[in-house]
């Protein structure tokens, strides 16, 4: 969170003290927190809203949740570099970026950095009790290492398919179960931020895609490699919003010259509704 001197943007700002809220602090705390369209005040510290709601994306938290009662670093950042890198580097193979079609030389970031590494970072989502990042994080982990077995045909996976119609429809049993594994997780981001919905969305349209290529092939192979291909540009969104997550849940007035704005959904809660909801 930035410094509230910097958050009230070096300009005092106050707010109204309500008729019916006694504002005091006490030796032993603060006894009245009060809030503006936006601004909070706790104390004699003003915070802008932005800094709060920053926690949507950079936590990937897909609505208002409780605070966390472990004060450790952020993991989810990593978590989503890993996953748009690795991403990116497959993307490229797909659409055949200068002539390369062969993805084995991704292996290494599949099931190292989008494998090993995230499934800590979706470990340590856990330990901060963010059940829903450490579940999207951690299980795309495995899709990278297991994706990255049928890359290097690891345990003689690929070989052990003589017929390699058999091979693509197994691809695509497999990403069709990552399909829907991602349209769960997407369809719980409606109330979240446009980047974190989009991200999500575009996960889902390169899994359908590539799902779909891998289908066709053994009927209609050069329908099958456009496809791919297509996936391959879908990827590479997809990657580019990740990239931008990653930017926005590091990037702070500190350390950064721009910080991005947190774009909410009109259909995000947020504390004041979900009060509302919990009192209906």
């Amino acid at each position: 969170m930035s410094d509230p001197k910097s958050a009230v943007d070096s300009e005092e700002y106050h707010i109204e003290r309500h008729p019916n809220h006694d504002f005091m602090t006490t030796t032993h705390g603060i006894a009245r927190v009060l809030t503006s369209d936006t601004h909070v005040q706790m104390g004699d510290l003003t915070f802008h809203k932005d800094d709060f709601m920053r926690a949507f994306e950079g936590y990937l938290n897909p609505g208002l949740s409780e605070r966390p009662s472990r004060a450790f670093a952020n993991p989810v950042p990593l978590g989503v570099a890993s996953f748009a890198l690795s991403l990116f580097v497959v993307s490229l193979t797909n659409i055949h970026a200068r002539g390369v079609s062969n993805g084995a030389g991704a292996a290494g970031l599949c099931l190292f950095y989008a494998g090993f590494i995230e499934l800590c970072a979706g470990m340590w989502c856990i330990v901060l009790e963010n059940a829903w990042a450490a579940t999207l994080i951690s299980s795309f982990a495995g899709f990278w290492m297991s994706y990255g077995l049928f890359l290097i045909d690891g345990f003689g996976i690929v070989s052990s398919y003589t017929n390699t119609d058999d091979l693509h429809n197994m691809l695509g049993f497999y990403l069709l179960g990552w399909t829907i594994f991602a349209t769960i997780m997407w369809s719980m981001t409606f109330r979240s931020t446009w980047v974190f919905f989009f991200m999500m969305l575009f996960v889902v349209l390169t899994l359908v895609i590539l799902c779909g290529a891998n289908f066709t092939m053994p009927g209609n192979p050069t329908r099958g490699v456009n496809l791919t291909k297509a996936g391959g540009y879908f990827g590479i969104i997809t990657s580019l919003i990740g990239w931008y997550v990653v930017y926005e849940a590091l990037a702070t007035k500190e350390n950064s010259l721009l910080v991005p704005p947190v774009l909410l959904m009109p259909t995000a809660v947020l504390g004041r509704e979900r009060k509302n909801d919990e009192k209906v």
